[in-house]
């Protein structure tokens, strides 16, 4: 998949001259996903918290392109919806048998075109896509 845009650590998305923290500084919003356009969109939107540094953007989209592949996995019942917000892990889901859910390659590996796209949130639930391509608009 091409991106205009970097995962480091599985938390962070690198598109300079911005480094955001999606686990710290932004709560998901929600998403759209259209099957007449092939697309799916994730939306953040900066934390409210005092630990949120000044001048971090207000706003944060990823649009994938040409989806081939949407899943949806639900979240852990047990778990307050106050974790539905917050981002775990931005990796990889693979249904081979060496992988355990969302996972994040060695950082020299380039990532097999089969694996899915996927965000793991603390709430256990699971976005994960296959696309041609993904774009990351930061708003200030």
């Amino acid at each position: 998949m091409r991106r205009d845009f970097e995962i480091k650590d599985g938390i962070y998305l690198s598109q300079p001259p911005h480094e955001l923290d999606l686990h710290n500084n932004f709560d998901f919003c929600g998403l759209h996903y259209s099957v007449e356009e092939r697309t799916l969109s994730l939306h953040w939107r900066r934390s409210k918290g005092d630990w949120v540094a000044a001048g971090t953007p207000a706003s944060l989209s990823v649009e994938f392109q040409e989806v081939s592949e949407f899943r949806f996995l639900p979240r852990d019942a047990k778990l307050p919806f106050t974790e539905d917000d917050c981002v775990n892990t931005f990796g990889y889901r693979t249904e081979e048998e060496w992988a355990d859910g969302v996972f994040l390659p060695d950082p020299n590996q380039t990532p097999d075109p089969r694996w899915l796209a996927a965000i793991h949130f603390m709430s256990g639930a699971v976005i994960a896509v296959q696309a041609s391509s993904a774009h990351a608009r930061i708003a200030a």
